[in-house]
């Protein structure tokens, strides 16, 4: 089995989805459809003829009834348009991290499974990662294309050499930018650890927001799982990580400390949401990592979890089938 694919099978995801689209509302999170002016079955208003307009269009009766002679109205109808589903991964050397459970292969999974749900909408997907270490170019499928391209971005970016841990990772958002549709979702997958010196990461996240898109974000916590690995060992050096130095000692794992950590950490989570504030921001409760049992609990984990959570309702709730 590839490392990437996800521990969920695919008629689990399309019963969910399924079960999704019959029960839960879809005016909310990642509305599915958005209507544009066009043919369909569905009217929408009278508009008066305009020169050009194809006079089978004309409502004759509606017409007769503004008693005026130039008074033609014109049917206007609804056309349904397919959502765009944007899934950003945080992809810096520090979420490959716990080394027995990595944060980056399941965030992966759920690149891959989202992008199984969203296919069966007929939605295009575009793929695309904060902090890559290989090209940062975002790629696009749309319906039935999309498991199959979300497959090799998945292998191609867990595969790919990561940047040393101690390196400071750079982020790039503007060919995510470029990307943005109107009536798109949009979904980070990450730890949210990273800084944003430049202020460039909240730019995209506000932006995302616009247009009535929907941005989800996914927490990968696996704090508690790493301070319990730290516990075990009582004492321990802290490498170097993402620029940060913390000395060559060897620090005493008790409770104070576990404490400022927590602290820590809470503060920068909450200080990283707090920049991307807005209308069509949902943050999702964390995904939170086993305490033990590393790689094989983390899957049994997700496959428990992730089809009953909050990121998998907003995206498979959106709507019918391509």
């Amino acid at each position: 089995m590839e490392a990437t694919e996800p521990p969920v099978s695919r008629d689990i995801l399309r019963k969910a989805h399924l079960r999704l689209r019959q029960n839960v509302p879809t005016g909310g999170i990642g509305q599915h459809l958005r209507r544009r002016a066009g043919q369909s079955l569905e009217f929408r208003e009278f508009r008066s003829y305009q020169m050009g307009d194809d006079i089978r269009l004309v409502d004759w009766r509606a017409s007769l009834r503004t008693g005026r002679r130039d008074g033609r109205l014109v049917r206007v109808f609804e056309a349904e348009e397919r959502t765009t589903l944007m899934i950003v991964v945080d992809a810096r050397p520090a979420m490959r991290l716990p080394e027995q459970a990595p944060k980056l292969l399941a965030a992966l999974w759920a690149l891959r499974a989202l992008a199984e749900v969203a296919a069966s909408s007929g939605d295009e997907v575009v793929l695309g990662t904060l902090f890559s270490p290989r090209d940062d170019r975002p790629v696009s499928a749309r319906g039935r294309a999309a498991p199959a391209l979300a497959r090799q971005f998945a292998e191609d970016l867990w595969s790919a050499p990561a940047d040393p841990l101690d390196s400071v990772p750079v982020a790039s958002t503007g060919g995510l930018m470029r990307r943005l549709r109107p009536a798109s979702a949009v979904v980070l997958l990450s730890d949210l650890l990273f800084d944003d010196p430049g202020g460039g990461i909240a730019r995209f996240m506000r932006a995302a927001q616009e247009s009535w898109r929907q941005v989800l974000v996914q927490r990968l916590d696996s704090l508690e799982a790493e301070l319990a690995l730290a516990r075990s060992a009582g004492r321990l050096r802290v490498a170097a990580t993402e620029g940060r130095q913390f000395g060559d000692e060897p620090t005493e794992i008790d409770r104070p400390w576990e404490d400022a950590i927590r602290a820590r950490i809470g503060a920068h989570v909450d200080g990283r949401l707090a920049e991307w504030a807005g209308p069509g921001l949902t943050v999702e409760p964390p995904m939170i990592w086993p305490a033990a049992g590393g790689l094989a609990a983390l899957r049994t984990g997700f496959a428990a979890s992730f089809p009953a959570s909050g990121l998998l309702r907003g995206i498979a709730a959106r709507g019918g089938e391509g």
